[in-house]
């Protein structure tokens, strides 16, 4: 006797439609965004690129940092009204096109030299991450149940790490090849185009205020996002969480250059490759929280991981005077990655990160569930804005070492205490609000997969 034909199970959830073209145009958005940052930010101290206003070169680093987020922090307050009230897809697709035309323009600046226009084109692709950005954090709660979430966020996080380290890599190589420029104008607009035809892709989905009325008034918006964000329980917390965050890894990859000339004496693929390896360990941790996570919150995960991260930061500080180089033989990739010390850095390099990847995650989907649906876009937008708001004083923070002639190890050694502060908090939360807050139960928010 034959029954009736068992229907096939779906696809893992990062192949679905739900899921893979938003990532994609995610992640090829974030290698494009990454490639310019890292061109400049490689080929200014090497003398590849020339900056106007700029008596010394290394001063610009700082300011070319924050330009991704200052953008956004401008744009943000009118970029979650318009998430909000417009449906899903159309906003993935036109945020993509105008990624290519912003691209094409900064392709002409790298191969005419233009180092100006180059950076006012990084500032601009911080506008069109503002836009982008709300669209595609309040997209998840729609395309994905409720206790995806923290596994979609994961996913996510390791695309974007994974594509900040081939960003990375291919703007830190490209720039120093002769017509270096040349070519990182065709990975930009490459990378571009790849977005913009998965964004084609991704699914409809409602607005979720299409009557909303936008106002164009960027403080008075900011402050009504932030009191949607402190009306709505649990998610200020998370907010400030997750901001902290990028505060820190924001200094920390600005000043991986100058750590990496100044204090570990290495030539400037080294430089490049320690910002690699931190995106390598972002992606192995925002896995590692996806995986463990599933069905409960994961913040208890994020305790351990943000202590751990903190300690790793004081090892870094303590094994770089055995690997560096010397001022007249500089570290090479290859000493790096075959002598004891070398190997030693590069471990806690990695394993910093992949800490710092499991603590995010979940902060970022706790965001997302706790946000109420009609105003969701509006809080994730806040929550960008202060991602911006921290991250600005994380890429200035470097002027301290630049202006002063601080070893760069300082800033590792403020990271990790930072970190290590911010486990004491969150442990003091859980012992204030153990019910709730770190290992909820989501079986009641549970819906089965589609």
């Amino acid at each position: 006797m034959t029954g009736a034909a068992e229907p096939a199970s779906p696809p893992p959830l990062f192949f679905q439609r739900r899921f893979f073209p938003m990532w994609t145009a995610l992640s090829f958005g974030t290698f494009a965004d990454n490639t310019l940052r890292q061109a400049l930010l490689i080929g200014i101290p090497a003398g590849l690129i020339s900056v106007p206003f700029f008596d010394d070169a290394d001063n610009a680093i700082p300011y070319i940092g924050a330009l991704l987020p200052l953008a956004i922090l401008l744009f943000s307050s009118v970029s979650g009204q318009l998430a909000d009230k417009y449906e899903t897809s159309m906003m993935f697709r036109r945020t993509k096109f105008a990624e290519i035309v912003l691209m094409s323009i900064a392709a002409l600046a790298f191969a005419f030299g233009n180092g100006a226009l180059a950076i006012a084109m990084l500032f601009a692709m911080g506008a069109q991450s503002a836009f982008f950005s709300p669209v595609r954090v309040g997209a998840m709660p729609k395309y994905l149940h409720t206790d995806e979430l923290v596994r979609g966020n994961g996913l996510c996080n390791a695309g974007l790490f994974t594509f900040i380290l081939l960003g990375y890599t291919a703007g830190g190589l490209l720039i120093i090849l002769e017509n270096g420029g040349r070519w990182v104008g065709v990975a930009l607009v490459a990378a571009a185009c790849v977005g913009w035809i998965a964004a084609l892709r991704t699914p409809h989905a409602a607005a979720n205020d299409p009557t909303l009325k936008v106002s164009f008034n960027g403080a008075s918006q900011t402050i009504a996002m932030f009191r949607l964000v402190f009306q709505s329980r649990g998610v200020g917390p998370t907010l400030i969480g997750v901001g902290v965050f990028y505060f820190l890894s924001t200094a920390v990859t600005v000043a991986v250059p100058l750590y990496g000339r100044d204090a570990l004496h290495a030539e400037p693929l080294v430089w490049t490759a320690l910002n690699g390896l931190f995106a390598i360990g972002a992606m192995i941790g925002a896995m590692g929280a996806a995986s463990l996570a599933r069905g409960r919150s994961g913040l208890g995960f994020s305790t351990v991981a943000i202590i751990g991260a903190g300690l790793m930061s004081f090892a870094i500080v303590a094994v770089t005077p055995f690997a560096a180089g010397a001022p007249d033989a500089p570290l090479t990739v290859r000493a790096l990655f075959t002598s004891p010390a070398g190997l030693a850095l590069v471990l806690f390099f990695v394993v910093t990160s992949a800490l710092s990847g499991v603590y995010i995650a979940p902060l970022q989907a706790a965001m997302q569930r706790r946000a109420p649906a009609s105003i969701r876009a509006r809080i994730l937008a806040a929550g960008i804005f202060a991602n911006a708001a921290f991250a600005i004083p994380g890429s200035l923070s470097i002027l301290a070492v630049t202006g002063a002639n601080i070893n760069p190890l300082a800033v590792f050694a403020g990271v990790g205490a930072i970190m290590i502060l911010i486990g004491a908090v969150m442990i003091q939360r859980w012992r204030a609000l153990p019910e709730g807050l770190y290992e909820e139960a989501l079986s009641a928010f549970r819906l089965p997969p589609s």
